[in-house]
């Protein structure tokens, strides 16, 4: 029986990997599975798996997801089968999705299953939270864009119309 299953978010000032939130999930949870196993060092785990201590390493501290085949091949000599239904492979799918986004416009018929499509901008949706978070950005941009254009035609008018009369002093008297 496990005794460290709880996985939660990152605590107030931790960094996230530059692969994103779904990475650093992936880590947290890759640390309970070391954890778990007792805490083998890498040069254990590499002999157990075929990798050496330096890949592990990487691994364990990865800046973006590791190869899915090195990564089953570290869980499983962590006592872990990434076949369970036990999320390993989503967790890695969700970090790969934020490190590397793919575009996939929909086409008359074609069809993802297990996935929603955007009705906005029609691509699949692998995590909304991740997609809804790109439209949130997308939308402020929008409207910055929006602003900023409206600056420039008022400015433009402004030029074009010539420069503003110079008021006259008027004489005391």
């Amino acid at each position: 029986m496990a005794l460290f299953t709880l996985v939660t978010g990152p605590s107030d000032g931790e960094p996230t990997p530059e692969g994103g939130e779904g990475l650093a999930r992936l880590l947290r949870r890759l640390e309970l599975a070391h954890r778990e196993a007792g805490r083998p060092t890498y040069r254990v785990i590499g002999k157990d798996c075929g990798l050496s201590a330096s890949t592990i390493c990487r691994i364990f501290n990865a800046r973006k997801p590791p190869a899915w085949d090195n990564l089953e091949r570290v869980l499983r000599a962590l006592g872990v089968d990434p076949d369970s239904d036990s999320g390993w492979r989503e967790l890695w799918i969700h970090a790969e999705n934020d490190a590397h986004p793919i575009a996939v416009e929909l086409s008359d018929g074609l069809v993802a299953p297990g996935r929603e499509s955007c009705h906005h901008c029609g691509v699949w949706i692998a995590d909304r939270e991740v997609h809804e978070r790109h439209h949130h950005d997308l939308d402020a941009i929008t409207q910055m864009i929006e602003h900023l254009d409206g600056t420039v035609e008022r400015l433009r008018r402004q030029m074009a119309a010539g420069p503003a009369p110079t008021p006259t002093p008027r004489s005391a008297g």
